[in-house]
């Protein structure tokens, strides 16, 4: 079922950049010829050929419900064309609509957009006749999206929390917050909702994330958890003294944030938190004179805290018992990027840090810098031979990175070996960067990597800046996705 696009936009009091807002109408892909030019010369200065027989292992059998881990191969060829592009038109100058969540399975790709979700068939035919900017359904709530997860199962199901009625455009930021639904990303459909109480999750800052088996949902007075199957209520907290839930951070394991004491000095505690019963196994007390604190990981566990100041200083990695295995002190350089998040409950949002089994990773300068979870010692540094690298995800004990084009060298996906610093080349496109939509800048914008396709989506979407630009179209989402997979 397929319904209009929406009208209710979140307007901004802000003007918006003209340059960031061409950018966003830009078309994914540049010359095919200038790809594979590019391609064939990045494959042979990566001196990894086409001989490589290091494929990873097949991804064991997950249960339905169980967070997906999907374990990468490469592709038959690493030369990139579009999948994915999709577009809206804002009529209302100087407006910004809200984008919340990105999601991919092996079959479909789905974004939020104010109160809907649009889902976009991920085949061979989908992308070669052009239908990429389709979608092949349309989920429409009745409110605006307020709060998503990052997580996907196995089967393909996210959570996402919205308003249960509707609300004027300028009214959408204090809009209720009172329903939560797990979606079927491959068919588009609610496999159940449910209203949120006040003691569970009330009007007001919402932070939803997904476990194995278990939906868990934070707001100001409390957090609760549903079975992610059929929405059975598991358990709640919301009489916990001083200590108040801020929100989680799920995958394969349950974190909880909790703010205590004093609204004025706070102090924070972590908590390992069994999903089905909500029983505390372990609790790491945060120091004094923190002034955030982030939920970077949750397996293995690693919180990001903001020492004196709003940006993040430190990265502090727990072990199993929720003691501190180490300090990573971080210089200006190393600044991970989307942990903030205005107007948003998110903790489990420090999107530039990515966590492996013994090591994490951290973008530094253009470059990306590992560090041993063990000791928070420095380690290898893997150096970008064009633009700025970003981690994006570990696979079989490697590294996926995204790294931007410069000049006429394509943008790519590389796979790097922590043990040799060995890079392989996933995916190759867009040979002038210039033809890559706003949506691919990873300090504020979503990128995922997900069974070989590469999808970038924009958080936020902006209306033109005058009435002569009335009607142009801009990116909420663009995709790619090796021509021979």
């Amino acid at each position: 079922m397929t319904s209009p696009p929406p009208s209710a936009y979140t307007a901004s009091t802000l003007a918006v950049d003209q340059q960031r807002r061409r950018r966003r109408t830009r078309l994914l892909l540049g010359g095919v010829a200038a790809v594979v030019v590019g391609c064939l010369a990045l494959w042979a200065w990566s001196g990894t050929g086409g001989a490589h027989d290091d494929r990873p292992p097949a991804a064991a059998p997950q249960a339905p419900d169980a967070v997906s881990r999907t374990v990468e191969t490469p592709p038959r060829s690493v030369e990139g064309r579009a999948v994915v592009r999709y577009r809206e038109e804002i009529r209302q100058v100087g407006a910004t609509a809200d984008a919340p969540g990105a999601w991919a399975t092996d079959k479909t790709f789905a974004k939020g957009f104010v109160n809907t979700i649009k889902g976009f068939t991920l085949t061979k035919e989908n992308a070669t006749d052009a239908k990429g900017d389709r979608p092949a359904w349309t989920l429409t709530f009745p409110g605006p999206l307020c709060a998503t997860t990052r997580h996907v199962s196995a089967a393909g199901w996210t959570a996402v929390a919205y308003a249960g009625e509707h609300v004027d455009p300028d009214q959408s930021l204090g809009a209720p917050c009172d329903r939560l639904a797990v979606v079927d990303l491959d068919t588009g459909r609610k496999r159940w909702e449910t209203r949120l109480g006040t003691a569970d999750a009330p009007a007001g800052n919402v932070n939803v994330t997904m476990t194995d088996g278990a939906v868990v949902v934070a707001g100001d007075q409390g957090s609760a958890a549903y079975d992610t199957t059929h929405g059975r209520r598991l358990w709640t907290r919301s009489d916990r003294g001083t200590c108040t839930d801020t929100g989680f951070a799920g995958g394969s394991a349950l974190l909880a944030l909790a703010r205590c004491g004093d609204s004025a000095a706070p102090r924070f505690h972590v908590e390992r938190v069994d999903a089905r019963t909500g029983r505390t196994s372990w609790t790491y007390r945060v120091g004094e004179g923190i002034e955030s604190v982030y939920l970077a990981s949750a397996d293995p566990a690693v919180i990001a805290v903001a020492a004196g100041d709003a940006e993040v200083s430190h990265l502090i990695p727990l072990d199993e018992h929720g003691r501190a295995r180490g300090t990573i002190r971080l210089a200006d350089t190393h600044t991970p990027t989307g942990c903030d998040r205005p107007f948003s409950a998110v903790v489990e949002s420090c999107r530039s840090v990515v966590v492996g089994a013994r090591e994490l990773y951290v973008p530094v300068d253009d470059d990306i810098v590992a560090f041993a979870l063990a000791t928070g010692e420095s380690g290898r540094r893997f150096a970008s031979s064009t633009g700025a690298m970003t981690p994006l995800k570990t696979s079989a004990g490697r590294l996926i990175a995204y790294r931007e084009g410069s000049g006429f060298t394509p943008s790519a996906v590389v796979s790097l070996d922590p043990a040799t610093g060995r890079e392989r080349p996933l995916l190759l496109f867009g040979a002038n960067p210039d033809d890559l939509a706003g949506t691919d800048d990873p300090t504020r914008d979503d990128v995922l990597y997900e069974h070989g396709r590469l999808f970038f989506g924009a958080t936020s979407v902006y209306g033109p800046t005058d009435k002569g630009h009335r009607g142009e179209l801009s990116n909420v989402a663009v995709g790619v996705e090796s021509v021979a997979r």
